[in-house]
């Protein structure tokens, strides 16, 4: 199945989430005059993702000034973008570092290049967002001074992870699609390149809310997202998810509360189904990772406040929140 025969699979419930979803009619160039600057982070592979999906639904958003999709070429070959430079409002430009980059590094490396005012949104090449999305996250972000972080909210399949219905807050951001603060990230000094991919989200979020800023959800930004968990994974394999978030997973639990969170993290891993060479890659990727990090003390030393262990908290292998359903 294509692209755009998923797309077109999921057109009922698109309609079906937008009749619920009601939009506000929010004045975007009172907040905007700029350019507004979207990094993603892509291969090859994922180029007709971006052209059936991303591309077009940028051109879509309702918004008054010109939008710069940055194409971060992560594997530092070559250039994966032949399509028009401009279409109507968007302009679109392929950066590339020349070297290999994880998720955290190609987005670090595009924030060092353009340099954005104000915010910037990250964004999956296999995303579709609604043309109220962009407007709907700036509004959410004018609207709290102190946020770092303001997610869109994943369609077709929802993401399980809490939020408050009233102010929004969320233990983390997921970045499919994700505007982020300027001033935060410069001041956070970035995406924790360590990570590779997958977590990277979640580490920047609490580190957000460690350091007094907040993490939003805003469920009017509707982004439409095919990731490969649910439509194209297969039950019987193993995938580069997989391997980065159980990884991950054990760096996260070391970073932040230390060497004895660290043993935990690696007993529950061990408990897991995998098979045992999957273990034996994931545990050596970790100690050569670990291997050349300098000592430091965990982010979280002792008990943090109750405001705060609501938001950075492990609550099972690969969770980092309660489940609404």
């Amino acid at each position: 199945m294509n692209h755009w025969e998923t797309l077109g699979r999921c057109g009922r419930q698109f309609r079906e989430t937008l009749a619920r979803t009601k939009f506000s009619d929010f004045k975007f160039e009172e907040f905007v005059s700029e350019t507004i600057n979207i990094f993603c982070s892509a291969s090859s592979k994922e180029v007709e993702k971006l052209r059936a999906w991303l591309i077009p639904s940028l051109c879509n958003q309702k918004m008054a000034p010109e939008i710069c999709l940055y194409i971060v070429n992560y594997t530092g070959v070559g250039k994966i973008y032949d399509g028009p430079a401009r279409v109507g409002n968007l302009r679109i430009e392929e950066l590339n570092k020349g070297v290999a980059c994880g998720f955290g590094e190609a987005h670090n490396f595009a924030y060092s290049k353009v340099e954005p005012k104000g915010f910037f949104i990250i964004a999956n090449p296999d995303v579709y967002c609604h043309q109220s999305c962009i407007s709907e996250l700036i509004r959410t972000r004018a609207a709290n001074a102190d946020a770092a972080l303001v997610e869109a909210r994943q369609q077709p399949f929802e993401h399980p992870k809490e939020f408050d219905e009233s102010t929004g807050y969320t233990p983390w951001a997921s970045g499919f699609f994700l505007l982020i603060d300027s001033g935060f990230f410069t001041q956070a000094g970035g995406f924790d390149e360590n990570f590779w991919m997958y977590c990277e989200d979640v580490d920047l979020s609490w580190r957000a809310w460690l350091n007094g800023f907040k993490v939003i959800h805003c469920s009017k930004a509707v982004g439409y997202h095919f990731t490969g968990t649910y439509f194209e994974y297969k039950a019987n394999r193993y995938y580069l998810e997989n391997f980065w978030t159980a990884r991950n997973f054990i760096y996260l639990s070391y970073k932040f509360w230390g060497n004895k969170a660290e043993k935990k993290a690696i007993a529950k891993f061990l408990r897991r189904s995998y098979p045992a060479n999957f273990k034996q890659e994931v545990m050596r990727s970790y100690e050569e990772m670990k291997g050349n990090l300098p000592p430091r003390p965990p982010l979280i030393v002792g008990k943090i406040g109750r405001n705060l262990s609501d938001k950075v908290k492990i609550t099972g292998f690969n969770l980092y929140h309660r489940e609404r359903f």
